[in-house]
C-alpha cells in the first residue's frame, strides 16, 4: 500500500510539477544571496560588540641611574598605568548607535529578502507565461498544419490556387519559428529560476500563474522595506545626535610609583581633553540637517507609495475587466473559425478570410495571456511595496 502511495505521489509530481509554494520554500531555505544576508546581520553584530568594547590599558616602565659624583650609582624606576574610560553619556550614546546598527542591517536584510521574492514571483510569472504561450502556439500550429494539408489537397487538385497554397503553408512556418523562438525564452526563465532558487538538479515546476485573475487585492498593508531603513536610519542619527551631546567623549585615569634615592613618590590622576576649540556644535547642526533631510524623505516615499499603490489598484481592476472582455472575444472566434473551416471543407468561402480570422483568433488568445501576465506582475509589484514579502 505505501509503494502505491509513493509511485502516485511520483505520478502527480511528474504530471503537475512543484506548486509555486513549495518552489518558495525551498529557495528561501537554500538560496545563497538569503544565506549570505543573513550573514551580513551576524557580521554587524560583530562590529557592534568591537565599537562597544573597552580600550587596553597602557603601561609605562621606566628605569634611571643617578651617578652624581661620577664614583657612586643608584638605580630608580618609575611605573605608570593609564586606563582610557568613556563618559556615561557617550557610552550609552555608542550603545544606541549599535543597536540602531543591527535595525538598519535587519532593514536591509528584510528588503533584500522582499526583494529577491519579488524577482523570484517575477521570474517565475514570465516562466509560465511562456510556457503557456509555448502551449498555445503549438496548438496553433497542429490546427495551421491541417488547414495547409487541405489547402494543399485543394492545390493538387486544381480548385485551389498556388497563392493561396503558398500563403497557408508560410503561416504554418511562421507559427513553427515563433514556437522555438518560446521554447528558448521558456528555457532561459527556467533555468534562472533553478540558479535563483539554489537547484542544480533539474524539476518540474507547475505552470500556473501566482495569482488569479481578480480585481480583488490584499488590503493589509504592512511597512514598506524602504520605510524600514529610513525609520532605522533616523534611530542611528539619534544616536549621533546624542553622542554629540557629550562635548567630552572619554578621560584618562593614571597611577603609578616611582622610587629615587632618598624619596619614593605615588602619582594619581586624571588627563581630560578639554571642549575649548572642538565643542562638536559643526557636528550638531550637521546631525540637524540630516534629520530634516530624512524627514522629507520619508514624507515623499509616503506620497510615491500612495500614488503607486492606487495607480497598480486601478490598473488591476481594468486589466481584469480587459481580459473577461477578451476571454468572451475568443469563444466569439472560436465560433466563427470553426464555421469558416467547415465552409472552406466543402468550398464555401475564401482561403485569405479563413486564415485572417484564424490569425486574430491567436492574437486574442495572446492578448489574454499577456492580461493574465500582466495582472501577476502588477500583485507582486503591489505587495511588495505593501510589505507583504517582509515575513
Amino acid at each position: 500500500m505505501k509503494k502505491i502511495v509513493m509511485i502516485s505521489l511520483g505520478l502527480s509530481l511528474t504530471a503537475f510539477g512543484m506548486s509555486y509554494e513549495k518552489f518558495k520554500q525551498y529557495t528561501l531555505t537554500h538560496a545563497k544571496t538569503l544565506q549570505k544576508q543573513t550573514l551580513t546581520l551576524e557580521t554587524t553584530q560583530e562590529k557592534n560588540a568591537i565599537l562597544l568594547r573597552s580600550k587596553n590599558p597602557s603601561l609605562n616602565l621606566e628605569a634611571s641611574r643617578f651617578n652624581p659624583d661620577l664614583t657612586d650609582s643608584t638605580f630608580g624606576y618609575a611605573v605608570m598605568a593609564t586606563q582610557s574610560i568613556r563618559t556615561g553619556n557617550f557610552y550609552d550614546g555608542l550603545e544606541d548607535k549599535a543597536n540602531a546598527s543591527t535595525l538598519l542591517q535587519q532593514a536591509y536584510v528584510t528588503q533584500g529578502k522582499a526583494g529577491y521574492l519579488k524577482t523570484l514571483e517575477n521570474l517565475y510569472t514570465e516562466y509560465v507565461y511562456q510556457s503557456k504561450l509555448l502551449a498555445l502556439l503549438e496548438d496553433e500550429y497542429r490546427l495551421s498544419n491541417k488547414v495547409t494539408k487541405i489547402v494543399e489537397e485543394r492545390y493538387t487538385n486544381g480548385s485551389e490556387n498556388k497563392v493561396a497554397y503558398l500563403q497557408a503553408k508560410t503561416n504554418t512556418l511562421a507559427l513553427k519559428t515563433q514556437m522555438y523562438t518560446t521554447k528558448q525564452a521558456m528555457n532561459t526563465r527556467y533555468y534562472q529560476l533553478l540558479a535563483i532558487a539554489g537547484m542544480k538538479k533539474k524539476v518540474a515546476l507547475s505552470k500556473t500563474f501566482i495569482y488569479p485573475v481578480s480585481a480583488q487585492t490584499n488590503t493589509g498593508t504592512k511597512t514598506n522595506p524602504q520605510q524600514q531603513i529610513l525609520n532605522a536610519k533616523a534611530k542611528l542619527l539619534e544616536s549621533q545626535i546624542r553622542m554629540n551631546e557629550s562635548s567630552i567623549e572619554n578621560f584618562e585615569v593614571y597611577g603609578g610609583i616611582e622610587d629615587e634615592p632618598g624619596q619614593s613618590i605615588l602619582r594619581m590622576g586624571v588627563n581630560v581633553a578639554l571642549p575649548i576649540f572642538n565643542n562638536k556644535s559643526e557636528e550638531k547642526r550637521l546631525a540637524k540637517l540630516q534629520q530634516q533631510q530624512l524627514t522629507l524623505d520619508n514624507e515623499q516615499l509616503d506620497i510615491d507609495i500612495y500614488a503607486q499603490t492606487m495607480m497598480l489598484k486601478s490598473s488591476i481592476n481594468e486589466l481584469s475587466q480587459q481580459y473577461y472582455t477578451l476571454k468572451t472575444l475568443k469563444t466569439e472566434q472560436k465560433t466563427l473559425n470553426t464555421l469558416l473551416q467547415e465552409g472552406y471543407k466543402i468550398a464555401q468561402g475564401s482561403i485569405f478570410v479563413m486564415m485572417s480570422a484564424q490569425n486574430k483568433l491567436i492574437q486574442t488568445q495572446k492578448s489574454l495571456l499577456q492580461t493574465q501576465k500582466m495582472i501577476n506582475t502588477q500583485k507582486i509589484e503591489l505587495r511588495f511595496i505593501q510589505g507583504q514579502y517582509n515575513d
